[in-house]
């Protein structure tokens, strides 16, 4: 049997195809097939060309166990007392009908199994991580791009029918070589975002999962343990900001230019919350940097921000918004209200 599955057929369907082709094979062996169960056969073989192969491989394996049954040749003299102990026609036809249906069933269950086996085996494995300060491009198999931010951490695994990424922190930029046949998805936390073929960053950074697309369309799932629910599709310049406790999201501005700008080292806050602006300062000094006040989180930062200059550009914030900065003594940094 070939290990691809025909499009759009899932293993449960396939189980069930060869117990249907068992079920044909042994009974058109059995005594009592009529020419309307020949009919019914042809029908279900003509239905679709892939119940041939299954029917036609059970015929292949009956040869092959056959092989086993070949009789050996006994003395005159015993003739008689083996015949009486053979069992009559009937029940030897009984015995072949159940023995030829376990085997088949045997069968079966063993091609199965190793599809799934084949099906649920990385063909390739990737685990890699980011300290302070350092980024890394990778290059995969299938010609797909990541750019992975400081202090992230990222795991492939490409199977043979599905490409699966999870980003357990950080920020990564993705490009995704196109493969129909293979979705390409990224998991992190709860959420999950899915391509064929396009460019996205993602951002895993708490209380918040941002994702913004380049080029292409994407769909995102706020929870993936809940397939039902709809899923977001995002296209060029939209993004959305996931909270990885809730699931609850909301729409954000993601202007092309500004999409994972901090590959060139310049980051663009584009009317971007101060709370959310205070975690990236945070990741790119590498120490804290505190809000005040809760309230102070909402207010809307416009600028450009060097990722080589963070502290430059903390010591210029209450030039653009009305808020103090103070060094702290135990490290880090504290933004009040001015």
């Amino acid at each position: 049997m070939n290990k691809t599955l025909p499009p759009g057929m899932d293993p449960d369907t396939l189980v069930d195809l060869h117990e249907a082709a068992a079920d044909w094979f042994t009974r058109r062996h059995t005594a009592g097939w009529t020419a309307a169960d020949e009919r019914a056969l042809d029908a279900w073989l003509g239905a679709d060309p892939f119940h041939r192969e299954i029917f036609d491989s059970m015929g292949r394996t009956r040869h092959l166990f056959a092989q086993l049954e070949r009789p050996r040749a006994m003395p005159r003299a015993q003739d008689t007392a083996r015949r009486a102990e053979t069992p009559g026609p009937r029940a030897r036809q009984r015995w072949r009908t159940a023995w030829t249906g376990a085997a088949l069933a045997c069968c079966c269950a063993l091609l199965v199994g190793g599809w799934q086996l084949w099906d649920r085996t990385a063909g390739y494995s990737l685990d890699v991580a980011t300290a302070a300060g350092e980024t890394r491009d990778i290059t995969l198999p299938d010609g797909s791009r990541v750019a992975l931010n400081i202090d992230s951490r990222l795991q492939v695994r490409y199977y043979p029918r599905r490409r699966e990424l999870v980003l357990d922190s950080g920020e990564a930029f993705f490009e995704v070589a196109p493969d129909a046949s293979r979705p390409f998805t990224v998991d992190s936390g709860r959420s999950q975002v899915k391509v064929v073929g396009t460019a996205f960053n993602v951002r895993a950074a708490p209380p918040r999962l941002v994702v913004k697309v380049l080029r292409g369309q994407v769909e995102v799932r706020a929870d993936r343990a809940t397939p039902d629910a709809p899923a977001m599709r995002l296209g060029p310049g939209t993004g959305v900001a996931i909270d990885a406790a809730t699931g609850a999201h909301v729409a954000v501005a993601a202007p092309t230019d500004g999409v994972a700008g901090w590959r060139t080292g310049q980051l663009r806050f584009q009317r971007t919350p101060l709370d959310e602006v205070a975690q990236e300062l945070s990741r790119y000094l590498g120490q804290p940097v505190a809000l005040g006040s809760e309230d102070l989180g909402d207010l809307p930062v416009s600028a450009f921000f060097s990722t080589a200059s963070p502290e430059r550009f903390i010591e210029l914030l209450p030039d653009l918004i009305p808020v103090r900065v103070r060094r702290q003594t135990a490290g880090g940094w504290l933004i009040t209200r001015r």
